[in-house]
């Protein structure tokens, strides 16, 4: 994941939640990656930028539901939901934090 770095405490806040939810999640602090999140990035907001990797098949044909980790896809489906639901439901500061 990239942008861990764009808010206070982003970096311990997702490896936390990340050993909750069974994952061991590689948190770049200083890399924001390469997505749709980025626009916001380029506004001064925080952002979070999570993938699960990539395959030989990965967009393309034959990248096809049998290649699913469906039990893999459930944790990382508990992970974003954990953050979203920590960032939204306290009093969690969300300051903006450029990465060089």
């Amino acid at each position: 994941m990239g942008g861990a770095g764009t808010f206070p405490g982003g970096q311990e806040l997702m490896a936390t939640l990340g050993k909750k939810a069974g994952l061991n999640p590689v948190v770049h602090a200083g890399s924001i990656g390469g997505s749709d999140h980025v626009s916001f990035y380029k506004k001064n907001i925080s952002v979070l930028g999570m993938h699960t990797g990539g395959h030989d098949q990965y967009h393309t044909p034959e990248d096809t539901i049998e290649l699913i980790n469906l039990e893999g896809e459930k944790k990382v489906c508990d992970y974003i939901f954990d953050t979203l639901f920590k960032i939204a439901s306290k009093d969690y500061p969300m300051g903006f934090i450029p990465q060089d």
